[in-house]
């Protein structure tokens, strides 16, 4: 979050009270802000520095000591500047011949800017420090470190209007910059002047340059990168400034004038505007001047407050709230009509009024309530689901992955070889590296993957989580879905081998499926396939373009897929309900072990999960004799065991990264015995060990569930309830996992209750107070 430095005098000064330090502590919540350090009190007043911790992005007018100051004055009942009469389309117009003249060249360089005047009074060195850190403030942050915003502030006695701010060619244009004696062309400022090294890369694949420069062909600076030693050197005492902004969103900049502006008039300067005359129209006309007030109102209802803060605000209450908050507010009836302070841009919903109603009332002054109103919850369908798909994909040998829903163009466009028409763009982003809304998670795994050079291969990695894109007969013109995506990094990764694991996949999701040819650019051409599920497409998966590894810097061959878990959830309900009586009449006639229909499953296991467990699923002791490891599997040990049929018995475990051959082989260990053969790694696999993670030494350590006193093929039973011998043979992941399991106080329960191998509670040594799986 931002941080500010305020001079202690100028701080108070501008609030109008001076506040011992806890006092300030307490009032700095209105202006979502807290103290994050004391000043030196051995200092003299005048040079003590206050610094102050933002805890919000969405208010660049806070990101100043005028800003802070403003909120607090505001909040505390105090009477500020009128602002709207700084704003040229409410009376102040009169630019007096201060003109700035754009060249029509600029349009695909940096195409917009806006200009103003201070005046009245000198500038001394608190209030130039804090118009240095303004500037950067609003440059790095809203700015995006100076690409979308740059600020230039120079002194107006030794500039000749009409200005101009034109494209130049770097190589034949040169000036003396700010912290030098001798000129320096364009492009040698972009190579050798520190600023032109930090900031140089926003004009680098420029072939002209943006200058400012006046009637006498004097420049004021190069934007957004460095201010010339001349007009642009702002000291202590100059009395009549220039500032101003340049940049590629026109209402960013004109929010951004505001803002400085409002800063600048509580300090008792006169503001007057600047024509800036565009040839081309800027989205708010050509000819533009600021300070302009330009913010859209919102709307809510009293009764909406209300309901949303649980309170029971009359409305002068919720109207002086705002007011103190510095907006402007029109009450028609129960609906109240909010027009923004200019300084202000983030109000997009009724929520936001909302929230100000709250903090202009104190947050503190709000008394928890206990809720009167109880439900039960549950998991909705889709969170089912999409947990039934991660384990298959852990079954599968992938590590679950968490990555960020927003990103740069560079990740989501340009590296995935996309053309970006259906991404959605943030209108205000703080930073670039946060400017979309990612469509894709193949973006994210690439980033992952593009990191993880280190690491030793196979490398295999999913995430289950939301995208979201442009799609125009939606109500809000964007849709979000839930994905899954996934990616095998190897010198041996293909799209054969992905297939198969696309197969397994959808297999155990109850799907019957086709692949057609796909055109998608992120994957090699005849390498690539979409998923098509009851005539629906669901995903699309194959070898990994190369130009697409290239441009992440990733260095091994990459096999990946994304499907839509939506789609596979939607057409599997529709899939369920055409079985349910087929389901049913099998159950009935006894014909066939299969589990019963999903609806009564479902519901037995919710209203009684241990009568549930012991009509349908069995846990039996079982003894491992042979151990092995699954050359296709990293991970994968293949264990042989005597679960007292007397039929061999294989299962796979995903063991290897815990314990060695040697801690497995003798275990009496236990099995969920029931669960339906699945083939992993070209093996199948029948059943599951039960085992429990837990953390020593910082280090994830596993255990497994074991009974050396019991003998292969005892059955696992709930303390003290009714064993029911008949189970289904087969029931399949989804349903086992409707029943809880897990180790508490160091006994293995189901259910929440204790279980038993030959009358003994089973327990474990070290995993405590966690889930078996």
């Amino acid at each position: 979050m931002p941080k500010i430095e305020c001079n202690e005098k100028l701080f108070f000064d501008a609030i109008g009270k001076k506040y011992t330090y806890d006092a300030l502590e307490d009032v700095l919540p209105c202006a979502k802000a807290e103290l994050d350090e004391k000043p030196d009190m051995s200092q003299p007043e005048n040079e003590r520095v206050v610094k102050i911790e933002l805890n919000d992005t969405n208010r660049p007018d806070l990101w100043s000591t005028n800003g802070v100051a403003r909120q607090i004055k505001l909040h505390e009942g105090g009477k500020t500047v009128d602002y709207m009469k700084l704003m040229s389309n409410h009376g102040n117009s009169d630019y007096e011949g201060r003109i700035v003249e754009v060249d029509p060249e600029l349009k695909d360089i940096r195409p917009y800017m806006v200009a103003f005047m201070i005046t009245g009074k000198a500038i001394d060195d608190p209030m130039l420090k804090d118009i240095i850190q303004t500037q950067e403030k609003l440059a790095w942050n809203f700015g995006r470190k100076r690409k979308s915003i740059s600020m230039g502030v120079y002194r107006v006695d030794q500039i000749k209007f009409p200005v101009k701010y034109h494209a130049v060619d770097p190589d034949k244009t040169s000036f003396v910059p700010l912290a030098c004696d001798a000129p320096m062309t364009c492009s040698q400022i972009l190579t050798d002047h520190p600023k032109g090294k930090d900031f140089g890369w926003i004009l680098a694949d420029m072939k002209k340059f943006p200058l400012l420069s006046d009637a006498k062909d004097e420049v004021l600076s190069m934007a957004p990168i460095i201010n010339s030693a001349t007009l642009g050197a702002v000291q202590v005492g100059d009395k009549d400034l220039m500032v101003e902004l340049t940049g590629d969103n026109i209402e960013n900049l004109i929010l951004s004038a505001n803002i400085v502006a409002c800063d600048f008039a509580d300090q008792g300067y006169e503001i007057k505007p600047i024509l800036v005359k565009h040839p081309y129209d800027t989205g708010l006309g050509k000819d533009i001047m600021v300070p302009y007030y330009f913010q859209p109102t919102t709307k809510t209802t009293l009764g909406a407050i209300n309901k949303l803060l649980g309170s029971d605000f009359d409305m002068n209450k919720v109207v002086d709230a705002l007011t103190r908050m510095g907006s402007t507010v029109e009450v028609k009836g129960e609906e109240i009509t909010l027009s923004p302070a200019p300084y202000r841009n983030d109000f997009l919903h009724e929520v936001d009024i909302i929230e100000d109603v709250m903090i202009g009332c104190n947050v503190a002054a709000f008394e928890p309530r206990t809720p009167q109103d109880f439900t039960v919850g549950r998991l909705l369908p889709l969170t089912e689901f999409s947990r039934k798909a991660k384990t298959l994909m852990v079954g599968l040998g992938y590590q679950e992955m968490i990555f960020n829903y927003v990103g740069s163009k560079k990740d989501y466009i340009d590296n995935m070889l996309i053309d970006g028409s259906k991404v959605i763009e943030i209108a205000n982003p703080m930073s670039e590296n946060y400017q979309f809304i990612r469509p894709e998670i193949l973006s994210s795994l690439c980033r992952a993957e593009a990191g993880s050079a280190n690491a030793m291969y196979p490398h295999k990695i999913f995430e289950i989580g939301k995208v979201a894109y442009l799609k125009e007969d939606e109500n809000t013109g964007t849709i979000t879905r839930q994905h899954l995506g996934f990616l095998t990094a190897a010198s041996n990764a293909n799209f054969n081998t992905l297939a198969s694991e696309v197969s397994s996949l959808v297999y155990f999701l109850d799907h019957e499926y086709k692949v057609v040819e796909s055109e998608d650019p992120r994957f090699i051409p005849g390498r690539q396939a979409q998923l098509i599920v009851d005539g629906q497409p669901a995903g699309v998966f194959g070898e990994v373009h190369p130009q697409v590894l290239e441009n992440w810097g990733i260095t091994v061959p990459c096999a990946a897929g994304e499907l839509d878990l939506e789609t596979l959830m939607a057409t599997a309900d529709t899939k369920t309900e055409a079985e349910k009586a087929k389901d049913k009449k099998v159950v009935s006639t006894g014909s066939t072990t299969e589990a019963p229909a999903n609806n009564n499953q479902k519901s037995e296991a919710e209203t009684n999960p241990v009568k549930y467990f012991n009509e349908h699923i069995e846990l039996r002791v079982a003894k491992i004799t042979k151990v092995e490891t699954n050359p296709q599997g990293d991970k994968l040990y293949i264990e042989t065991l005597d679960d007292g049929t007397g039929t061999e018995r294989i299962i796979q475990s995903g063991l290897r990264p815990y314990l060695t051959e040697d801690e497995l082989l003798g275990q009496h260990v236990i099995i969920a015995a029931n669960l339906a053969p699945r083939k992993m790694k070209g093996v199948e696999s029948r059943g599951m060990l039960l085992a429990c993670d837990y953390t020593e030494d910082g280090k994830e350590k596993v255990e497994l569930l074991t009974a050396p006193w019991a003998a292969p093929g005892t059955i696992i039973q709930i303390e003290g309830a009714e064993y029911n011998g008949e189970k289904p043979a087969k029931i399949d992941i989804d349903h086992f996992c409707k029943i809880e399991y897990r180790v508490s106080g160091k006994c293995f329960t189901i259910a929440g209750q204790k279980a038993t191998a030959a009358g003994k509670p089973v327990t474990t040594n070290k995993a405590d107070n966690c889930e078996v799986c």
